[in-house]
């Protein structure tokens, strides 16, 4: 007959014959194994129920009392343990969602920085920028032996012959009348130090909630002003070589070698000084923009690809610095071969802090428009020509902002330079405003998310 018994494994009910008493059987339903223990055979389908063991009879009055004692003793339900209580803290990370009011609104300083544009654009000096009356005039004031030699010099290069630095060498002082500096000189370098050190002081003021480290804003900046600016005299190369030239076929290569042939008609489009405002409009857009604007967002590419949701405030700090390296190089580079010998000290003071200025919100800018769409650049298998259109939205308006200024310039159309540099500031101000709205409305977000936590946890406690 079979008997029932119990898995040891799982504990479900098991009917096994009799003749495997004493042996080891495997469970069928949790596969344990184990050795089947002797058990009166079934009555009628049920196991016979064993009888209980009975205590056995205490003599001894005095053990019985003490077995009642005991029993007493296990069956008493011991005192709960003293509760303790927790101590809980609304956890916000510190400077995570919110800055300072005095850091937030540093950046109305870049504002104060277009002042020397604004006073050169609207009291620009007609007698300055007509050089041959300014040479004339330095001929005329200078000894006889000088206008000697400046008149030989000035026969040579209509000529064809000589260079243009040998008239300065020839000028008294070497430089024309009501210039800054001779032509020969290296104090331009001092002037982009000074601007330099003013801009890396600003930019840590404005990262003094931890948004960015010093030595990455440095390093930033000293690689624009250099693999930056090389970066970008070799696609000007590239684009001037490929005039003239016509392939045909079909891939990527063609398709790039197409438009970087564009943006080398685009350069000659905003140089000729016989286009309208329209076609220089487009070469300065197109040309000097897109390509200036790209070659300043390069760094930025870095910060976001390093992983997703990266802090805004610091790659609003990085395109600060990419941008002011970008301008200290840019004014060094004006300074030596259009400036030197030839302007007055309000060029100087346009190009080492307004021109700086610009060129940080442009980049600014675009650094937030990233953060913005950083999902467009964030997919692990990008390839090169993967990037195009993300960078042209990226750039896009700053773009056009950056190819205005240059072509009201260019035309003369002084007050509307001033405004487009205006607007500029204001469309970056107005980035920086909705994300700082957007991070306050988190931070309250958080806030009542840790009060409700805190109050969830004292209620426990109670």
């Amino acid at each position: 007959m079979p008997v029932l018994l119990a898995c040891p494994g799982c504990g479900r009910r098991l009917k096994v014959k009799d003749d495997l008493v004493g042996r080891a059987i495997r469970c069928p339903h949790c596969r344990q194994k184990f050795r089947a223990p002797e058990a009166k055979p079934e009555a009628g389908g049920y196991a016979v129920q064993r009888e209980r063991p009975r205590p056995a009879v205490l003599l001894n009055p005095e053990e019985e009392t003490d077995y009642d004692r005991q029993i007493e003793e296990k069956t008493e339900r011991p005192s709960p343990p003293p509760r303790r209580t927790r101590k809980v803290a609304i956890d916000i990370p510190p400077s995570e969602l919110q800055t300072a009011s005095w850091v937030r609104h540093l950046h109305w300083l870049l504002a104060l920085a277009l002042l020397p544009l604004a006073i050169s654009l609207l009291h620009k000096d007609a007698d300055e920028a007509n050089l041959l009356k300014r040479l004339a005039e330095t001929v005329k004031e200078a000894p006889a032996d000088v206008q000697q030699r400046t008149e030989r010099v000035i026969t040579g290069l209509e000529e064809g012959k000589g260079a243009v630095n040998d008239l300065f060498d020839a000028l008294p002082n070497h430089r024309l009348s009501g210039a800054l500096l001779p032509r020969r000189t290296l104090m331009h370098w001092a002037f982009a130090l000074i601007a330099a050190i003013l801009y890396l002081a600003f930019i840590v003021l404005l990262s003094a909630d931890g948004s960015a480290e010093v030595h990455h804003v440095l390093g930033i900046g000293l690689f624009t002003a250099t693999i930056g600016i090389l970066f970008l005299f070799l696609v000007q190369l590239i684009a001037a070589a490929t005039q003239g030239y016509w392939v045909t076929g079909r891939g990527i290569v063609v398709i790039l070698f197409y438009i970087v042939k564009f943006i080398g008609y685009s350069y000659r489009a905003a140089e000729d000084p016989e286009n309208g405002f329209a076609l220089s409009l487009m070469g300065f857009t197109l040309g000097v923009g897109l390509c200036e604007e790209v070659c300043k967002a390069l760094p930025l590419l870095w910060y976001y690809r390093r992983g997703s949701n990266q802090n805004w405030r610091g790659a609003f700090l990085w395109g600060l610095a990419s941008g002011a390296g970008f301008g200290v190089a840019e004014a060094i580079i004006y300074s030596s071969d259009f400036y030197n010998g030839i302007s007055g000290a309000s060029s100087y003071g346009v190009r080492f802090t307004s021109c700086i200025a610009l060129h940080a919100v442009w980049t600014g800018s675009v650094a937030i428009m990233m953060h913005l769409r950083q999902d467009l650049i964030q997919e692990n298998d990008m390839a090169l020509h993967d990037f195009i259109w993300p960078m042209l939205y990226y750039v896009g308006i700053p773009m056009v902002l950056h190819g205005l200024y240059d072509t009201l310039l260019k035309k003369d159309i002084n007050v509307g330079a001033l405004i487009v540099a205006v607007l500029s500031f204001l469309f970056l101000a107005f980035l920086i405003s909705r994300l700082h709205t957007a991070d306050e409305a988190a931070a309250r977000r958080m806030r009542r998310r840790a009060k409700r936590r805190a109050a969830r946890l004292r209620e426990a406690d109670a």
